[in-house]
């Protein structure tokens, strides 16, 4: 995807970034064309604290990191929260770096493409889905995860996005609001949005 990589067949660049968090200093290999390949951005940094402190998940409990680029929103979030993310990318050399980052940084994590986390069925439904997303690949892919979210997640899970008020952050809040039957803004940080949608439990008929 093209937010991640630019998808041609350069030679790889890799260079290990660093990112301090909770007094920890997490590291990470990136290669060239990597999105945000010299630092961790801002947004997923906004993303992991907002989910850190609001954010209830059992300890062993499973969570989702769909686009998850490198790594570092799951393997952070994993740390942290002493849950196991399940790490959902599309690109191939992506995929390989994020193993390496969960490993490196020593968080046990499943990482998946898409199609084996579309056939893959849950033990216990996710109590947490996260996503910073790839938003230059277009508008229906990012509605398209807000309802994978809605889909997979457990009766309570919540679903968290970070979105700036200039790619759309009204619009997706509307959906984030239709699908889950409500909608908030946890965080405003430099023009930053979290999204955080619950999903309530079904009515007994």
């Amino acid at each position: 995807m093209s937010h991640y990589f630019t998808g041609d067949n350069t030679e790889h660049e890799y260079r290990e970034i660093k990112f301090n968090y909770r007094d920890r200093v997490y590291r990470f290999k990136t290669d060239r064309g990597v999105f945000s390949r010299d630092r961790i951005d801002y947004g997923s940094s906004v993303l992991i604290d907002a989910v850190v402190h609001d954010a209830s998940i059992s300890e062993g409990g499973v969570f989702v990191d769909m686009g998850a680029g490198y790594g570092p929103i799951g393997t952070v979030l994993g740390d942290v929260l002493g849950a196991k993310p399940i790490m959902v990318e599309v690109n191939s050399d992506a995929l390989m770096l994020c193993r390496g980052n969960a490993e490196q940084n020593d968080v046990e994590a499943e990482v998946m493409d898409r199609v084996e986390y579309d056939a893959m069925e849950f033990a216990e439904p996710p109590a947490l889905y996260v996503t910073n997303p790839p938003f230059r690949a277009g508008k229906p892919v990012v509605l398209e995860m807000i309802e994978d979210a809605h889909r997979k997640l457990g009766s309570g899970g919540s679903f968290y996005m970070v979105v700036q008020k200039k790619q759309g952050m009204p619009s997706y809040r509307k959906a984030v609001e239709k699908l889950f039957g409500n909608s908030e803004i946890v965080v405003k940080d430099k023009g930053y949005h979290v999204l955080k949608g619950v999903k309530m439990q079904k009515p007994d008929v």
